[in-house]
């Protein structure tokens, strides 16, 4: 045997170690996305908790958002600006979501149901209106997926069950 053929037998010897660590990495990789996906919807549940939050400890909140849902407008300029800034987080964490769907960390299958959620929220023409004066304060691209969705918009009935053209502004109403 010469030196050669020794060198192509380490060679080969080298390449099948190789291999096992290549396996090894490939697993960890796997794990690791896995892991990240898990962290990123467990951030976004617990970022929609808070937004839900709003709802649940302002005894008036719910009736100026079922009132702003028809019309902006018909808010009294306080309450307009509660269900503002309301909205403003909820879009933020479309717009997050939205970010971490298009960067693949969120499953379509999540993605799909905020997508529904979003499409029922976006038929009424209050946030229709409030998304029109704040839209600029948005990425392009998530201005066109919102955009879409507002020329897709199913009928504004997602709330039709909580009488939402009789809410009441005033504090303390329910």
């Amino acid at each position: 045997m010469n030196w050669e053929q020794v060198g192509a037998i380490a060679h080969v010897v080298e390449a099948f170690g190789l291999v096992p660590t290549l396996i090894f990495l490939a697993v960890e990789l796997r794990e690791q996305n896995k892991a990240n996906h898990r962290a990123s919807l467990d951030l976004l549940s617990t970022q929609w908790a808070e937004i839900v939050r709003t709802m649940n400890e302002s005894p008036d909140f719910a009736s100026i958002y079922l009132q702003g849902l028809q019309d902006l407008e018909s808010l009294d300029p306080v309450a307009r600006m509660r269900f503002g800034a309301y909205l403003l987080r909820v879009f933020r964490y479309w717009d997050g979501i939205y970010f971490h769907y298009t960067d693949g960390a969120l499953p379509a299958q999540h993605w799909k149901s905020i997508q529904r959620q979003m499409q029922d929220v976006v038929a009424y023409p209050g946030v229709q209106a409030w998304w029109g004066s704040r839209r600029h304060w948005y990425t392009d691209e998530f201005n066109a997926f919102v955009a879409s969705i507002i020329q897709e918009a199913p009928k504004a009935e997602a709330y039709s069950a909580y009488e939402a053209s009789g809410a009441q502004t005033t504090a303390g109403a329910t």
